[in-house]
């Protein structure tokens, strides 16, 4: 990186024009300050570092929209305070959910399996179904288990786009298996374990 830093509005300029220069030095100003608030009310690190990775996630999808922002410091704060307030009732709902999905246990081995394996292939399409890009990285992470830097390396991308990709990946493959909660060929269980396979 350039021993100048850029001012936070040429910053905003440079992103809007895909930099990823700038959008790792955003990055690494607010990531402690997007987790510090997100742990205080999570309590979870976890899940801190899942709201580190929406917000700046939607920061690159919003890129060419922030110049007009004058002050991008409440903007992020906001943006935090919104998505740590959605994910303290998404938790709340999954406490209460599992509950009820303790009932749902499949009625034999048997019936099992078929399920497991209806859900294994539904997992198998929402990779399929991700963009390109989106797709090679979640496979080289998960599959041929490489580091972030050594996607980076391979890809040819910085290591920030690693992590963009990644982030849009998983919140992809998430949407697409809940939209199939109602399916009564996958259990509800089998579909949540899925969802925390991901995050491993």
């Amino acid at each position: 990186m350039p021993e100048h830093v850029p001012e936070e509005k040429e910053l905003l300029q440079l992103l809007s024009r895909d930099s990823e220069y700038a959008f790792a030095v955003l990055f690494d100003k607010y990531r402690k300050r997007v987790y510090g608030t997100a742990l205080l009310f999570l309590k979870n690190p976890e899940a801190a570092e899942e709201i580190v990775q929406e917000v700046f996630l939607r920061l690159w999808q919003k890129r060419k929209a922030l110049q007009p922002i004058q002050y991008l410091n409440s903007y992020i704060n906001a943006m935090t305070r919104n998505l740590v307030i959605d994910q303290v009732r998404k938790m709340d709902f999954e406490e209460a959910y599992k509950k009820v999905s303790a009932a749902a246990a499949p009625v034999n081995d048997a019936d099992f399996k078929v399920r497991d394996n209806e859900s294994t292939q539904l997992l198998a399409r929402a990779i399929e179904s991700l963009p390109e890009r989106q797709r090679a990285v979640y496979e080289l992470a998960r599959i041929k288990g490489l580091s972030q830097e050594e996607i980076a390396a391979e890809l040819s991308i910085s290591k920030h786009t690693v992590k963009v990709h990644m982030s849009a990946a998983l919140q992809s493959i998430r949407t697409y298996l809940s939209s199939y909660y109602p399916d009564a060929l996958v259990t509800v269980p089998v579909i949540q374990l899925l969802l925390q396979v991901l995050e491993k």
